[in-house]
């Protein structure tokens, strides 16, 4: 018998308003979820295709329910179950097998708008009993066209969330309800026991910010009288920059403005203390008529909040720099080269313009060894350092501009050294760039007051530099380290001072922070690990030695050449055979390296770090086990090695590398020292 399907309604009850359309913070929640996004696939089949091709839809996509269609309008819903039924009893397919699709439908679809209210949709999906509530659900427009199905489980996982949410609304009531009710409870001694023994600080303040009640926490943090007459104004103790926000609260407190009270955030001058950064969690009590302030200390948790940004930041700038300085550098070597090749057999105006090429590049190498100095400071050369001293060397390199500022220089720097660990140069450097920043920020202010403290423990040596210049936002304190980023606009700075101070104090193991109030002044507190053992004397075989004189250059030296860069293989190239008269072999990367080296002896060997396939450190590995007398004899040149545990390894093999752009010069003076050695038989077995 062939029973066509009836036309489904289509279950589209109107919007809900009012707070069932948002929870109660104004955010959307698990109500709010649009259907479309739970739809777990759009498949259907033709209410007329026969059972047996239905069965092969359901056996390739492994699913249990398709859609039923008569043209584009979705008339049903068809179950892998039923269709089992019908072609799994006895003589079933042969029986059903060309029977039409629709006899595999299941009996009550439910079929949904997308505008069906969420709570409708898990009201009639859930209830169901049996088989019928492992069915999926239809999503169609109002056309009745496919959307796709939603499947049980989503429900029920949405379901969950929505309780979830109910729970966290009845929570929210029930503080809203205790808060409230907070007035009736007149026992003096569940009062003081409750409010007294808070961990948070309590305030009971009318509408123009008076405290009339306050806990022993609150005294606390605010570091209050210990008596309360005459009673204090909380407002006179917010910093002038948030005097309004904290103004504007009270106020909508205060005139029952609609909506929760939302907690906000402001800064107080405490005495004693400094500037702190609280957070305020207000309330309204309607029978009193006075406003109950909970305040919490987040000055140290924004602090660390920022510095955890920061170092997420880091990583990510650790990640993509040395990938660009090694790209950056490789296309400046060949320019610079060549710019310097030209100049030695051009007339004057061509030498003019090679050296404004070269000078170009020059600018251009010294941004990108910036942009390395905040993946990692390079070139470091740590020793035992006194913090007093480079102090005061930067404070000397400072004078003239200390002057030209008129500011008035407080230098706090204790007569005993205080040693830390560090690389001296880029510590003086960390100086220099905050000093600088404060004289910078103090132009035209009066006072203008610029101060460098050191204070020391058992542990940490600290610099603290104080300015009284114009401070930094609140909008921007978050993002004062970040590369890049200046207010001093593009004529005054990059952008990339503070993110180098940030990146060469934590290459030492230390940490770096600032406080600041807008129009009043910066502090920057900089700590390092201390080290309390005394200097060493500096022994002979540390001193450097001068270098050897330059062998005789024989002609007819070989040289193998490896590297991925085709125009940085001409380059080497032309030097070494124009310059060195050598005879040079290249190679893109280790493993064509390997097969020139199998059929040819070398003097020496130049090739780059980082290239596909065989890379330079792998190439020099298999020198040092097949050819150790040319291992000796190879020269790394590279953009950029890499991460810190490469470079430290490379160095513990004592291999020279030159960084790229590399000079013509400082090129040849690298290589010609080894075209005097003989290069060695060729080994007997080849790689």
């Amino acid at each position: 018998m062939d029973v066509r399907p009836t036309p489904l309604a289509l279950i589209s009850p109107s919007l809900p308003t009012g707070e069932n359309a948002a929870g109660p913070d104004g955010l959307l929640g698990a109500e709010t979820t649009s259907l479309e996004s739970l739809v777990h696939h759009r498949r259907f089949v033709e209410q007329d295709l026969p059972l047996e091709q239905v069965h092969r839809e359901f056996s390739e996509s492994g699913l249990e329910y398709l859609a039923l269609v008569r043209g584009d309008r979705v008339v049903g819903l068809c179950s892998r179950l039923r269709l089992g039924i019908l072609l799994g009893s006895r003589f079933g397919f042969a029986l059903h097998s060309r029977s039409p699709a629709h006899l595999a439908q299941v009996e009550h679809p439910l079929v949904f708008s997308p505008k069906t209210p969420v709570r409708a949709v898990l009201d009639q999906s859930l209830a169901r009993y049996g088989d019928e509530f492992r069915e999926d659900v239809v999503l169609v427009d109002e056309h009745h066209h496919l959307i796709g199905l939603i499947p049980i489980d989503a429900l029920a996982r949405l379901q969950s969330r929505l309780v979830t949410e109910q729970v966290a609304e009845l929570r929210r009531r029930h503080l809203e309800l205790f808060q409230t009710n907070h007035a009736l409870r007149q026992s003096q001694g569940l009062y003081l026991g409750l409010f007294d023994t808070h961990p948070l600080g309590i305030a009971l303040l009318d509408r123009h910010g008076t405290i009339h009640e306050h806990n022993r926490r609150l005294t606390e943090l605010l570091n209050l009288p210990t008596d309360k007459s005459p009673p204090i104004s909380l407002g006179s103790r917010v910093s002038e920059v948030d005097r309004v926000t904290f103004a504007a609260l009270l106020h909508r407190l205060a005139s029952g403005a609609p909506g929760s009270p939302m907690a906000s955030e402001c800064s107080f001058s405490v005495p004693g203390r400094g500037v702190r950064l609280f957070r305020l969690s207000p309330g309204w009590i309607r029978e009193t008529g006075q406003i109950c302030l909970c305040v919490e200390d987040i000055t140290e948790q924004r602090a660390m909040e920022r510095h955890l940004v920061r170092q997420e930041k880091q990583t990510l700038l650790d990640t993509l720099v040395g990938g660009i300085a090694h790209e950056l550098n490789n296309k400046l070597t060949p320019v610079q080269g060549f710019a310097e090749l030209i100049r030695l057999n051009a007339d004057s105006q061509t030498q003019f313009y090679a050296e404004l090429i070269t000078k170009s590049v020059a600018e251009a190498a010294t941004i990108i060894r910036q942009l390395l100095q905040l993946s990692k400071p390079v070139h470091t050369a740590v020793t035992l350092v006194d913090l007093c001293k480079v102090v005061d060397e930067a404070l000397a390199m400072l004078r003239f501009k200390v002057r030209e500022t008129r500011c008035t220089l407080q230098p706090r720097v204790p007569t005993h050294p205080v040693w830390v660990r560090a690389d001296a140069s880029q510590l003086k450097q960390v100086v220099l760039n905050l000093s600088l920043n404060a004289l910078d920020s103090m132009v035209g202010r009066n006072p203008a007051l610029l101060s460098l403290e050191i204070r020391s423990d058992h542990r940490t040596a600290t610099l603290i530099v104080t300015d009284t210049g114009s401070g930094i936002p609140p909008e921007n304190l978050g993002r004062i380290f970040d590369p890049f980023f200046t207010t001093k606009g593009p004529e005054r700075g990059t952008g990339l001072g503070l993110s180098i101070c940030f990146s060469i104090v934590r290459q030492h193991g230390g940490e770096i922070s600032v406080e600041s109030t807008f129009n009043h002044g910066t502090t920057f507190h900089v700590s390092l690990p201390l080290d309390s053992s005394p200097p060493m004397a500096l022994e002979l075989s540390d001193l450097p030695s001068s270098s050897p004189a330059a062998p005789r250059k024989p002609a007819g030296a070989r040289v193998l050449v490896v590297d991925d860069e085709l125009i940085e293989q001409r380059l080497m190239q032309e030097i070494l055979t124009v310059q060195l008269g050598c005879h040079v072999d290249v190679a893109t990367n280790g493993v064509e390296a390997l097969e020139l080296l199998a059929a040819e002896r070398y003097n020496f060997v130049v090739s780059d770090i980082r290239m596909a396939g065989m890379n330079g450190t792998e190439l020099f590995l298999w020198l040092r086990e097949s050819q150790p007398a040319l291992a000796r004899r190879l020269v790394f040149v590279t953009g950029h090695a890499g991460e810190r545990h490469l470079e430290d390894e490379i160095a513990a093999w004592g291999v020279p590398v030159l960084m790229k752009p590399f000079s013509v010069e400082r090129f040849i003076e690298l290589c010609a020292p080894y075209l005097a050695f003989t290069p060695e038989p060729l080994p007997l077995a080849t790689p």
